[in-house]
C-alpha cells in the first residue's frame, strides 16, 4: 500500500523535489536539535505520558473537517528506527558493529528527504536504553526522533497509534518487521509496512524524482 506519491510536473513542485533530493542533503554531522529538554523523572509507580508528535494532529484534523475533508489529512508514519536499521543493508553493518550513532543519523537522513518526497509527517522512535541516552525527543528538519526509555520502541509505538487514533488521525503507518509488533499496531488501526518494505518505497521514490529531473533536463535543452 502507497503514500501519498510524488507531485505532478509542474516546475514549482520539480524544483522542490529536486531541492530535496540533490542540494538539500542533510550531513550525519549535523547535531539534530532538541525540542525540549528531558523531563524530570515521575514518582516511582507511575510511568509518565510518553513525548508526543510535534505537530497538534487534533488542531489541524479539526480544521481540515471544516474546510478540506478528513481524506486531505497528512499521513503519519511511525519507524521503528532500529529495527530499520537491522534490515537495511548500509545501515546494518554500522548497527551490529556497535556504531549506533551512524546508523541513526543515516536513517534520519533518509527519512527527511522520504517525508518531503512523500508528504508525509515522520516519527521514528528509538531505544533510548539501547542508545545510552535519557528519554527525549528532537526534531530534525521536521522529522521527530523519539528515545523511548522507559518503554521499548515497541509500546511507544503502540500507544502513540491508540492517541492518533483517539486524535481522530485516518492514516496511520507503523515500520517494523516485528510480528508482534505488526499485529498490535493492526489491531489499533494502523497500516503496517515491514522495515524492507519502507526501504523499497525510500528508493522508489529516489528514482522517481531523479527520473523526473532528468526529464525535465530534457525539456530545457530542446
Amino acid at each position: 500500500m502507497k503514500l501519498i506519491s510524488t507531485t505532478s510536473s509542474s516546475s514549482s513542485s520539480l524544483a522542490a523535489l529536486a531541492l530535496a533530493y540533490s542540494g538539500y542533503n542533510f550531513s550525519s554531522k549535523i547535531v539534530a536539535k532538541k525540542s525540549k529538554p528531558p523531563q524530570t523523572p515521575s514518582p516511582k509507580g507511575s510511568e509518565p505520558p510518553p513525548p508526543r508528535i510535534t505537530s497538534n494532529v487534533k488542531q489541524n484534523l479539526q480544521f481540515l473537517k471544516l474546510w478540506k475533508g478528513i481524506e486531505t489529512a497528512i499521513p503519519v508514519l511511525l519507524v521503528d528506527g532500529y529495527n530499520v536499521c537491522g534490515y537495511w543493508a548500509k545501515l546494518k553493518k554500522h548497527f551490529m558493529n556497535g556504531r549506533l550513532d551512524i546508523a541513526r543519523q543515516k536513517l534520519i537522513d533518509e527519512l527527511v528527504n522520504f517525508s518531503m518526497l512523500r508528504e508525509v509527517k515522520v516519527v521514528v522512535v528509538f531505544d533510548a536504553m539501547m542508545s545510552g541516552l535519557p528519554t527525549h525527543k528532537e526534531d530534525f528538519a521536521g522529522v521527530d526522533i523519539v528515545y523511548s526509555g522507559e518503554t521499548c520502541a515497541d509500546a511507544w509505538i503502540e500507544k502513540e497509534v491508540v492517541a492518533l487514533r483517539e486524535d481522530g488521525c485516518p492514516k496511520v503507518w507503523v515500520v517494523t518487521s516485528d510480528r508482534c509488533q505488526q499485529h498490535a499496531a493492526y489491531g489499533a488501526g494502523a497500516f503496517v509496512w515491514s522495515s524492507n518494505a519502507l526501504v523499497s518505497e525510500i528508493k522508489a521514490s529516489q528514482k522517481e524524482v531523479e527520473q523526473m529531473l532528468r526529464e525535465h533536463s530534457a525539456d530545457r535543452t530542446r
